[in-house]
């Protein structure tokens, strides 16, 4: 709280100003006393933690001067905004702020500051409820309403005259609509029995399965994976199932098929095992109402199959609207069934082309999920626990993305965690990435999980792939790529006439001043 350490108008600073080490730069990553808005979420949450549980060298009062500083933080030219870091004197982001980064950098922590913190309900694995609020009694009233917690909905209402919620002068609190307890001031409360657990209580077994997304995929496994007929420059199948979704064209956080030749695309996605699904759900695009409208309309009609015996047939769904409509999701529900692979089909609206921001299949499950192993016959995957293959390159970035992270069965196509490598920050205009199989081994198809951060890492314009025969590298004649062009975000994959040899490198040319990386790279001979 004290200006010559942390305290500031838009922090806390990370480093005190005392330190010798104090230094403000407008550029990105210093922690050398800018306000770093996650950081201090932390600190709130411990200081929060520390007042409720009998600390004394700092007070309530503190707390909340502390979250308003943290709330007016959250503010670009007089609107709602946040980036990484800011100035924290002025508040500005000035050399932490950039496209495609920060327009959703809001953390879910602010709301735990305000629950846990500035209301004071403090989660606990018993039936006690208890609430410990850190809010000035000086306030003259504030609410909280139905609040999920231990399977009830959870209200904390303050009115210091009993006026303004028409309930009575002080604190009241209710579970499920019913007042479980009351205090005329505002101080700690525990309502023992308050929250029962309801599966014990009504005598009930708790279910065994829960309502699953089988599509997305967080971890970067294998399976489950994305495919598609085609993919637009700029978009990505990757941010079909990662469980996030919005229809803003800026920031992106879609798949389109703009520039496709077809009058229909499809989607493809393989589970990798059999799920048991009865409802797709299908986050669809339209740019129609976009200040700068794109050529992406919502599809005129949507089909879904499944595989059966190696062919596609149609499943039969009950759809949520007659026509597929932008800016919500198109619901397909059908009868439970096992599958295995799933494939969307999207006939386009004449000239328009479609695209979504997410798919989602549901069904019933038990939890945890067992993983699905990746496919047998990966010639590059080396997890660790072996020898061989190995990989080295020309140059690697300094932040974490060496070469050993594009061979370890893991895919992200996010800038965080980091699990790539990329050749960032080199001298050449070309690098080259080698995997070393220990062995003469035989391989005719590679494919590469382009990275592409649309900053100081984007796709490369040329890809060469080279044999090691022993004494020299050599091209590999014929390769043909799909796409045609290197795509970022998205896998890309090389065919070629069957090769041996105890070593390949695969060359990247760079794209101006950007280089380039690779999230994974897998090697088959099939």
């Amino acid at each position: 709280m004290d200006r010559d350490g942390f305290y500031a108008d838009f922090g806390p600073s990370t480093v005190e100003r005392n330190d010798p080490m104090f230094l403000l730069q407008k550029s990105c990553c210093w922690w050398s006393g800018q306000s770093w808005p996650y950081a201090t979420t932390q600190t709130l949450k411990g200081l929060a933690n520390y007042l409720q549980s009998g600390g004394d060298q700092l007070t309530p009062a503190d707390y909340v001067d502390l979250l308003g500083v943290y709330a007016r933080s959250h503010r670009k030219n007089g609107k709602p905004y946040l980036a990484e870091a800011l100035h924290p004197d002025t508040g500005s982001f000035e050399g932490h702020d950039g496209y495609n980064h920060s327009e959703h950098y809001f953390h879910s922590g602010y709301c735990d500051l305000v629950i846990t913190g500035l209301i004071g309900l403090v989660p606990r694995n018993d039936s006690t409820l208890e609430i410990r609020p850190l809010a000035p009694s000086e306030w003259d009233f504030f609410a909280m309403e139905d609040v999920p917690y231990r399977g009830y909905l959870l209200s904390i209402v303050w009115d210091k005259s009993g006026t303004h919620y028409g309930l009575g002068k002080g604190m009241h609190v209710f579970v499920d609509g019913k007042r479980v307890g009351h205090s005329d001031t505002l101080h700690s409360l525990e309502l023992t029995g308050a929250v029962p657990d309801k599966a014990s209580s009504s005598g009930v077994s708790k279910p065994t399965t829960v309502r699953t997304n089988f599509a997305v995929n967080n971890d970067g496994t294998y399976f489950p994976r994305i495919t598609t007929s085609y993919t637009a420059a700029g978009t990505s199948t990757s941010k079909l199932n990662d469980g996030n979704y919005w229809y803003l064209r800026h920031p992106p956080n879609r798949w389109t098929c703009e520039g496709s030749p077809s009058s229909k695309d499809w989607i493809e996605v393989d589970f990798g095992a059999e799920r048991e699904i009865d409802l797709v759900q299908l986050y669809v695009l339209d740019d129609s109402d976009d200040a700068n409208p794109s050529s992406i309309r919502a599809p005129v009609s949507i089909q879904l199959e499944a595989a059966i015996d190696g062919d596609w047939e149609t499943i039969e769904a009950k759809v949520s609207s007659s026509k597929p409509e932008g800016h919500r999701p198109f619901a397909l529900r059908f009868e439970q069934r096992k599958v295995r692979k799933l494939r969307v089909s999207l006939t386009h609206d004449g000239a328009w082309r479609s695209g979504l921001t997410e798919i989602e299949a549901w069904g019933d499950a038990s939890l945890p999920l067992p993983a699905v192993p990746p496919p047998e016959g990966n010639l590059a995957f080396n997890d660790g626990s072996k020898e061989y293959p190995r990989a080295s390159s020309s140059h690697h970035d300094r932040f974490g993305g060496v070469p050993k992270s594009a061979i370890d069965g893991r895919t992200n196509f996010l800038p965080s965690p980091t699990n790539r490598w990329t050749s960032y920050e080199s001298k050449s205009a070309s690098d080259w990435l080698e995997i070393d199989f220990g062995k003469e081994t035989e391989f005719r198809r590679i494919e590469l999980g382009i990275y592409d951060d649309r900053g100081g890492v984007q796709p490369p314009t040329a890809i060469a792939i080279q044999a090691w025969d022993g004494q020299k590298w050599v091209a590999i004649p014929d390769v043909v790529w799909s796409p045609t062009k290197p795509a970022g975000s998205q896998w890309n994959t090389a065919t070629f006439v069957a090769t041996k040899a105890t070593k390949l490198r695969i060359v990247f040319t760079h794209a101006g001043a950007a280089r380039s990386g690779v999230t994974e790279v897998t090697v088959w001979n099939d």
